[in-house]
């Protein structure tokens, strides 16, 4: 079973394809961030996604990890037109 990140990547990239834009033009660079020292003993991973639509430059880095949705928000800021 492939991690949670590259999961998640996979479905933005299917997002970007079923608004209609082409997934290739598109690039997810995902940054591990370091644990939290007041998170308690928890471990949790997180990571910092950033993307970029290579054809316009422009680009939004998000939060994933466990109990965050990254991935509704990319999908928010690709339909409102803020890659394009």
């Amino acid at each position: 079973m492939k991690p949670l990140h590259e999961q998640e990547v996979e479905s933005a990239k299917q997002a970007v394809s079923e608004a209609g834009r082409e997934p290739g033009n598109f690039d997810f660079a995902v940054a591990f961030m370091e644990p939290d020292p007041d998170g308690g003993g928890m471990f949790t991973v997180r990571y910092e996604v950033t993307v970029t639509n290579g054809e316009t430059g422009r680009s939004a880095s998000y939060i994933g990890g466990i109990g965050l949705d990254w991935l509704g928000a990319f999908a928010e800021d690709l339909n409102a037109g803020d890659y394009d």
